[in-house]
This record gives structure tokens, C-alpha cells and sequence, in this order.
């Protein structure tokens, strides 16, 4: 795939221009605000949210209710496919989106009936979660959300899922842990034309995804030392990258 991938890059990817699309991160763009609490309680949005199973951890990606905006697959109803202002968070576990109704009032939808999710962050910022579905490639075989880290010539995006790790209790030994626990986890992809190539962050591996431009990016990187298990810096080496 990574070979099919780069050959891609090397015959299709014409110069680019200086400006590159903005991502959906960065201060230019606004932060959302609670608006519009007038959230219908049919259709796509299913019902009341169910209570968690009793483990250790929590399923979310933020367990605070952000300010977000919801675009659907479907209609919500005759007007509207759209929610916007509306308190949001994402369970990975269960797959849903969650909508605070009201006080007492909690709807969730598959995220499969979700086309995207713009939600205010800790960092201060905005992030977009976007259906895997709207790419191809590796995306193929995932679900859930790609946050877009960084959009241009390259998508930088961030993949978050969720596993149980199990309770490993031996009672004649009296060692390990009786209880199941949430265990988070990030993949991270790069994008061309919408075809996401899974990789992990390396020197060498991000080299090979970027063979039009080796040299500029191998003087980068001596430059900057850039720690690539650092979300900051690997999203500043994609924009440096888009810019060329």
C-alpha cells in the first residue's frame, strides 16, 4: 500500500501554492458556542443514552461536554440535516455521538450516521472528527472518526479508538487486577487526494511518504529536532511540508 501510495504521490502531486486550506485546529478559525438546545428527540437521534458498564476508565474522547456542531448523512427533519451550538461528546467505545437534550436529556446516534463533528477542545481550540468514510485506502477497514490534525496537500489526521483491557486477577498467586479497564489508543494517517496511508511517526517513515520533497524535509528535521511523537511537532513538519 505504501508503495502504491508514493508512486501515486510522484506521478499526480503537481507544485502546490504557498496557501494551503486552513485546519480545522488553529486559532484563525472561530470557536463554537452553545446556541441551539432545540435538539428534535426522533429519527436519527435514538433515544436516551443507556448506562455504562462498570469499568475502570471512561469511553470518551473528552469526557467534558463541549460546544459542537453536527452535520448528518441524513435529514433531521424537513429544514435540516444539521445541529449547531449543541453540547456534544464522542463515546468510542459504544461508536456514538452524544447530544445533551437537556439536563436530565442525553440522545446519542451511530456514528455511522454522522458525516462530521466540529466540537470545542481543551487546548483552546476546535477540532473537526470526520467520518473514516469520507476517505478511502486504509480507511477502509476502520470506523469511528479521523480528527483532522491538518488539511492541505496533506492530511495529518489522528485516528482514536478504545480497547478493554482485561482483568488478569490470579487469586492463588494474589497478583494482577480484578477489574476490566478502558485503554485509549491513536493511530495516526496521512491523506493525499483522500486516500489515507496508516503510519507511524518516524524519521524514515515520513520520509518515504514525502519523496517529492526528501531533501527540504530531511534539512527540516536536522533543524528543528523535532520529536515525532509530539502531536505540535508533527503537525508544524505536515504544514512545512504543504507549504512547499
Amino acid at each position: 500500500m505504501r508503495l502504491l501510495f508514493t508512486a501515486l504521490l510522484l506521478t499526480l502531486a503537481p507544485p502546490f501554492a504557498q496557501a494551503q486550506e486552513e485546519f480545522m485546529t488553529q486559532s484563525t478559525r472561530d470557536r463554537i458556542n452553545f446556541s441551539n438546545l432545540n435538539i428534535p428527540t426522533t429519527g436519527i437521534l435514538f433515544g436516551i443514552k443507556g448506562p455504562a458498564g462498570k469499568v475502570i476508565g471512561n469511553p470518551y474522547i473528552d469526557t467534558l461536554w463541549q460546544a459542537g456542531n453536527v452535520k448528518f448523512y441524513g435529514r433531521l427533519n424537513a429544514k435540516t440535516d444539521s445541529l449547531a451550538g449543541v453540547p456534544v461528546r464522542i463515546d468510542l467505545l459504544a461508536n456514538e455521538v452524544e447530544i445533551k437534550a437537556g439536563a436530565n436529556d442525553i440522545r446519542a446516534t451511530k456514528a455511522a450516521t454522522v458525516r462530521y463533528v466540529d466540537m470545542n477542545n481543551y487546548r483552546g481550540t476546535s477540532s473537526r472528527f470526520i467520518n473514516v468514510r469520507e476517505y478511502r485506502g486504509d480507511a477502509d477497514e476502520l470506523s469511528g472518526f479521523f480528527e483532522e490534525v491538518v488539511t492541505g496537500k496533506f492530511d495529518l489526521l489522528r485516528h482514536p479508538t478504545i480497547y478493554i483491557r482485561r482483568a488478569n486477577y490470579n487469586p492463588a498467586m494474589n497478583i494482577g487486577t480484578k477489574d476490566d479497564e478502558l485503554m485509549k489508543k491513536t493511530d495516526w494517517y496521512i491523506a493525499y487526494r483522500k486516500r489515507a496511508v496508516k503510519f507511524s511517526p518516524s524519521r524514515k517513515a515520513l520520509l518515504e511518504l514525502m519523496p517529492d520533497h526528501k531533501e527540504q524535509m530531511e534539512m527540516y528535521l536536522k533543524s528543528k529536532r523535532s520529536d515525532l511523537k509530539d502531536r505540535a511537532d508533527l503537525m508544524a513538519l505536515v504544514l512545512y511540508y504543504n507549504s512547499l
